[in-house]
């Protein structure tokens, strides 16, 4: 007789047109709640959606994101160091600025 009530209450509150809808959505997020709890995630989906906060947490895209003008500052510095060193990325750069770290100063 409960069961009843709440139904009429139901059809009463919400309408014949929204009851299907209401419904498929409670199973969906029941579904949803009940594969979470059995482990059905994997966990290969979940670290990898941690790195991609984690990466997109660094105090560089923070600044960029939150403090007015930082991020045009850092495009033009990067614009800059590309000027600077046109052979940026690639290997012959970095064995270039490695011999020049390791060399000693020439005496004046």
């Amino acid at each position: 007789m409960e069961i009843l009530l709440l139904a009429l209450l139901a059809v009463i509150i919400f309408g014949p047109q929204k009851l299907p809808e209401i419904g498929r959505s409670i199973g969906r997020s029941m579904r949803e709640f009940k594969d979470s709890v059995s482990g059905v995630v994997d966990v290969q989906d979940a670290i990898s959606g941690v790195q991609e906060v984690r990466s997109a947490m660094t105090p560089t895209n923070l600044a960029g994101a939150f403090v007015p003008g930082v991020r045009e500052v850092q495009e033009s510095v990067a614009a800059a160091k590309d000027l600077a060193n046109p052979l940026a990325g690639s290997e012959a750069a970095a064995d270039t600025a490695g011999e020049t770290a390791t060399k000693p100063a020439p005496s004046a």
